[in-house]
């Protein structure tokens, strides 16, 4: 009998061990895998694209002067003021410009006149080159007669060598006094109209260009806009930038796509904006413009191999006040957007060997006055996905529910 006691009394020392190893094994599994959840709930699901970029002007004018060998004499506006294309922005000192003007309006005065003189003047010795020519062309003439009659007679035989030989040597005179006589006639001709004619022909081209020089003495604006920046000083330089011109009514904002994210933006998503200066307040926009190709450096290669972006523009929708150029904003564009769904994060998704997808819920039992609590799992679809959640549906999901985040872990 006490035997008996005594191995009854060894299993249940056993058996009391054995369970509170099982007690222990169990806490620390436990305290290595923290059962975690999160209440199910509809809510709106959203996968977009996160960028930072700019405020700037749809349209923008640099100005600078057409003419910089004169000081600037006047300066017309000031950062902040409204001007029209064409409005005068500046002037410059043009003195000394229309004094060269006046000069080379009496320098053409004067050419023209040695023209018309030298015509006159030319008109003897060109008279007399005329004369010239005449003579030598008739001397030619006869020189040819005689020297086709001896020439004749010599192949006859009935004149000398001597003869011959004269009669061609004189030919060939008479030819050269013809020659020398028309070359000198065109040398007239063409000083007439070249020497006489092109200084003439210079100063009005010289005029041309004072005159022009003269017009775009006065600086003008070529859009309408805002004045943005002033480096015009009077009696400064009129080199350089003077003028910034920006229309700051419609604005857009600039910003650089990744690579990896660049397919994913396409001409018209919704951008949701959000600025340094306006706290929380979201103005809205669409993609209205993306680069064909990446950022390039000064040479035309692409700007980095590591890093690559393509310039990006977003139209503002509204006009609003408190969005200025220069502002740094912050851009959420909207690649798909879904509402009044059930998302979940990744992790929650356990995939059965047959593909099949499944979460698995918490829910609370009473039996016997007491409250237990188990697991369940529902199978759901699956839908749009975004960087942290994934859509689920299924006639079986309910608001409320306690999903288990980490099933994965826990079925280990």
């Amino acid at each position: 009998m006490k035997k008996k006691v005594l191995i009854f009394s060894a299993v249940l020392v056993l058996a009391i061990a054995a369970v509170i190893g099982w007690r222990l094994s169990v806490s620390k599994a436990q305290s290595k895998t923290d059962i975690q959840t999160f209440t199910l709930k509809k809510s709106d699901l959203l996968d977009s694209v996160l960028v930072s970029g700019r405020v700037i002007s749809s349209n923008n004018e640099n100005v600078y002067s057409k003419v910089t060998n004169y000081p600037i004499k006047k300066v017309n506006v000031e950062v902040g003021d409204k001007v029209k294309a064409g409005d005068v922005l500046a002037q410059l000192d043009t003195s000394s410009l229309e004094l060269d003007i006046k000069q080379t309006e009496l320098n053409i005065k004067n050419a023209e006149a040695s023209l018309i003189n030298n015509d006159l003047s030319n008109e003897y010795r060109l008279q007399n080159a005329l004369n010239d020519l005449e003579s030598a062309s008739l001397e030619l003439e006869n020189s040819q007669k005689s020297f086709n009659q001896i020439k004749e007679l010599y192949e006859a035989g009935a004149s000398s060598m001597d003869e011959f030989s004269k009669a061609e040597s004189a030919l060939k005179k008479a030819q050269l006094f013809y020659d020398n006589a028309q070359a000198s006639l065109q040398n007239i001709k063409n000083e007439n109209t070249t020497t006489a004619k092109n200084n003439v022909d210079l100063q009005k081209v010289a005029l041309e260009k004072q005159r022009k020089a003269l017009n775009d003495s006065k600086i003008v604006a070529p859009i309408d806009g805002t004045i943005t920046m002033v480096n015009a000083k009077e009696n400064g330089s009129a080199a350089g930038l003077l003028f910034v011109i920006e229309d700051t009514d419609n604005l857009i904002v600039s910003t650089e796509i990744g690579e990896y994210d660049i397919n994913l933006v396409e001409i018209g998503q919704e951008v949701v904006i959000k600025t340094d200066g306006t706290g929380d307040k979201q103005f809205m926009g669409t993609v209205s413009k993306i680069a064909p190709t990446a950022l390039k450096d000064s040479v035309g290669n692409t700007a980095s191999s590591s890093n690559v972006e393509f310039d990006t523009e977003i139209q503002l929708k509204d006009k609003d006040p408190s969005i200025k150029i220069g502002m740094n904003v912050r851009l959420t564009i909207k690649l798909n957007e879904k509402k009044d769904v059930y998302s979940v994060p990744y992790d929650a998704i356990s995939e059965e060997t047959d593909g099949s997808q499944w979460i698995y819920v918490l829910e609370t039992e009473q039996k016997d006055g007491k409250s237990s609590i188990s697991s369940r799992k529902i199978e759901v679809e699956t839908g749009m996905e975004t960087d942290m959640y994934i859509e689920i549906s299924s006639p079986d999901l309910k608001d409320g529910m306690i999903v288990q985040a980490n099933p994965k872990d826990i079925l280990k």
